[in-house]
């Protein structure tokens, strides 16, 4: 079976600036960012390196913390077919799946028990997911991972900082 795992960081490139990314989209990156910071910080609760008020606030950050950042890039980085193409396979079910698998890799990728067993895939939306995969959208968000290059990654990055000086203020 194909590796089914994508949310992390994000690039830019593209243009599809008279189209808008709705919120189900967005948040299918989006939370699986957050989780990732959550579940860092958790570990570095751990380990002494964030105090318990510090996890706290983390852990109660608006779970729409990273929308914006991902809207900008989704639009940046595709054109309007392809953030259709995108769109339309995330709305269906093998993409609400295939979303839910991504969140999950992440608690996995963090060394922590996954809170429920990953979606299992049907040889039809296995069908429906190679198609979304071999198009130019998929190409891009999954093959080539264009939301996890260095670019990305960085924006990601400076709004991974913004978000945390409401928790850990910057001396």
């Amino acid at each position: 079976m194909a590796t089914l795992f994508f949310p992390a960081a994000l690039l830019l490139g593209g243009a599809a600036q008279a189209q808008s990314v709705n919120a189900a989209t967005a948040a299918v990156f989006s939370k699986p960012a957050l989780l990732g910071v959550q579940l860092s910080m958790k570990a570095g609760a751990k380990q002494g390196k964030v105090t318990a008020d510090q996890l706290k606030c983390v852990q109660a950050l608006d779970p729409a913390s990273f929308d914006e950042v991902y809207k900008q890039l989704l639009l940046a980085n595709l054109d309007s077919k392809e953030l259709t193409r995108t769109q339309s396979f995330l709305a269906k079910s093998v993409g609400k799946k295939f979303a839910k698998h991504g969140y999950l890799g992440v608690f996995a990728a963090a060394g922590e028990p996954l809170p429920e067993a990953l979606p299992r895939f049907t040889e039809d939306e296995m069908v429906d997911f190679e198609q979304f995969r071999t198009s130019t959208a998929g190409e891009k968000l999954v093959t080539n991972r264009i939301l996890e290059a260095p670019a990305a990654r960085t924006i990601l990055n400076e709004r991974i900082e913004k978000v945390l000086e409401v928790c850990i203020p910057q001396q």
